[in-house]
């Protein structure tokens, strides 16, 4: 089985989960030309187009609520001959609004392997998430901190408030007050999410969003802006309302099919303050175990 996946090092995850759950003899490539199987997101998807030509089936994570009618044909083309498969029916209600056949939902897994919850949590806060900057305006120069995708703009108010959080920043860019983190063991990872008494998930824009979902695994309670996608996939979490909004843009230079996102928040005192709140929470994490487990999820691709 030849799997080619987008650049993100989280599809790479994916695709080894679902091979090592289906016991598939594997070939994972970001470069293939000639594959079986195809891991990204719908961006991806329409970007690599004219190479796309999936053997089996597409997983594709719907990230953007808008593209350019010209990429959603492409995405639609390729669903009309193979197999693709979302992980939300967030991302398949958009997908069909656009023509695009979904086969099925499968959401994605917690990573493996996951550590038992820990007896005690050294630190009030933990955010751990990757740095995105995008465009205010179509093919602009320069980036805004509106379309900062991961809320990391926020993390010195965070900071101000419960001194001792700790952040871990990843994709290579730096954050005020936020410690630079790169690649790490899957438990390593859960075991940072583990050692604050709540998770501030500031992500003002996702297709799905795991991270949250593993700090929930390990026990965390999680406070998120009102996104409709997290309604789906973490009820569990405590919601704060959002009341702005900023139109942000991809193109070519991201090496992604051109769009746009929708950055959606509200009031970074009110999340402070439900951040207080939910410290004394505690979370079902067995069930959310459950509900993102691997085995269960994966063997359902055809």
């Amino acid at each position: 089985m030849i799997i080619r996946t987008a650049r993100s090092l989280s599809y790479v995850l994916i695709a080894q989960q679902i091979c090592k759950v289906n016991r598939w003899d594997c070939s994972i490539s970001r470069d293939a030309v000639e594959f079986d199987v195809f891991i990204g997101s719908q961006y991806d998807v329409a970007f690599n187009y004219f190479w796309m030509k999936p053997k089996r089936f597409v997983y594709m994570t719907v990230e953007g609520e808008f593209m350019y009618e010209s990429g959603w044909k492409k995405v639609k083309d390729i669903c009309d001959k193979v197999r693709c498969y979302v992980p939300s029916r967030w991302g398949k209600d958009l997908a069909e609004s656009h023509g695009v056949k979904v086969q099925d939902v499968i959401p994605h897994a917690l990573p493996e392997p996951i550590p038992d919850p820990p007896s005690n949590r050294p630190v009030s806060a933990v955010y751990l998430n990757a740095r995105y900057e995008f465009f205010c305006q179509p093919y602009a120069f320069y980036t805004c901190q509106e379309c900062e995708r991961k809320g990391w703009r926020w993390w010195p108010r965070i900071k101000e408030a419960f001194p001792d959080a700790l952040g871990f920043v990843s994709n290579c860019a730096g954050s005020d007050r936020a410690i630079s983190f790169g690649n790490a063991p899957t438990e390593d990872v859960y075991r940072l999410l583990a050692l604050g008494r709540v998770y501030p998930n500031l992500s003002t824009h996702e297709g799905f969003g795991i991270n949250p979902i593993m700090a929930l695994a390990v026990g965390t309670p999680v406070v998120t802006w009102d996104i409709p996608v997290y309604r789906e996939t973490m009820p569990e979490a405590v919601f704060v309302s959002v009341n702005h909004e900023a139109k942000c843009f991809v193109d070519q230079r991201y090496f992604l099919e051109p769009g746009w996102f929708i950055m959606r928040w509200g009031d970074i005192d009110q999340f402070i303050e439900a951040l207080n709140k939910a410290m004394n929470m505690s979370v079902d994490y067995a069930s959310i175990r459950q509900k993102y487990d691997a085995q269960k999820l994966y063997t359902k691709f055809l």
